[in-house]
């Protein structure tokens, strides 16, 4: 037999979704490739890389490089970039104050890449929220860089772009896991679940943004369990990153380390239902 579609799903969940680097590392070291990705938030930056033929393991070497610390972030933006600070910053009127959505997914995905969705490696589909419609949108063809800005746009900290005069957000706000939409035509739908938790509370307070953040990611959670109530994928693996906050992208390598067990449930997953098909 063939060797089997794959539909591979990466979800959102900020800094959490470097977990989504190893689980790529999976399909490199079985000599796979996905017919398809889907990604929405993080993942559809991560997602944007590996479709666009980088490996996993030049993914990671690319995270290490640019999240050793926040000076050598910053000596990246500033100087080797040369990156003017009012390019990544937007100010929307008085107390609002944002990152640049398109300046940011610049910055982070290396400029080798295919300008346009349609001419990745591996056919690939962003997932956003169009804000004034409220409705989720999959955006499949044109630039990449302006569809990964509107699917990271996290609502009031990024900015994203306008699509036909629509403001959009975070693709996680209506699709968190978007493994519905690598279903056709394939044989195995896995999605990989990095949306993480709220911060626990031990009994303290929570702050204003530990309760926003948190009811959001509540929300997330009841919106993928909701959809694979539904129609579930064939392997759903979430890695164990509870411990890790949405803003911690300095602890890049203890996050690879934290999705080890998930990296192996993930390759056993895979194996058994490739052999099964045998």
């Amino acid at each position: 037999m063939s060797t089997p579609t794959i539909g591979l799903a990466l979800g959102g969940g900020s800094a959490r979704g470097l977990a989504h680097i190893p689980m790529l590392e999976v399909f490199d070291e079985m000599g796979l490739k996905p017919s398809v990705i889907a990604g929405c938030s993080i993942g559809a930056l991560v997602g944007a890389a590996y479709a666009g033929g980088m490996s996993a393991l030049e993914i990671r070497e690319r995270a290490e490089m640019l999240l050793t610390n926040r000076l050598g972030a910053m000596r990246y933006v500033f100087g080797e970039r040369r990156t003017g600070l009012f390019e990544l910053l937007a100010m929307k009127g008085f107390g609002s104050l944002h990152l640049q959505g398109e300046t940011l997914a610049g910055l982070v995905l290396p400029d080798t890449l295919p300008k346009n969705i349609e001419d990745l490696a591996i056919p690939f589909k962003v997932v956003a929220t169009d804000f004034d419609a409220m409705e989720e949108r999959v955006i499949e063809s044109g630039p990449l860089i302006k569809a990964v800005a509107a699917s990271i746009a996290i609502p009031g900290v990024i900015l994203g772009p306008t699509y036909d005069g629509h403001a959009y957000v975070d693709g996680g706000v209506t699709n968190p896991v978007p493994f519905d939409h690598v279903r056709q035509g394939i044989d195995i739908v896995v999605a990989v679940d990095v949306t993480g938790r709220p911060r626990a509370t031990n009994g303290i307070s929570p702050t204003n943004m530990d309760l926003a953040i948190g009811s959001l990611l509540i929300m997330f959670h009841q919106v993928a369990n909701l959809r694979r109530a539904v129609s579930p994928p064939d392997i759903y693996i979430r890695p164990a990153i509870h411990a890790f906050s949405g803003g911690d992208f300095f602890r890049a390598k203890e996050m690879f380390d934290s999705a080890q067990v998930a990296k192996d449930q993930l390759k056993f997953e895979l194996e058994k239902r490739i052999n099964a098909m045998a």
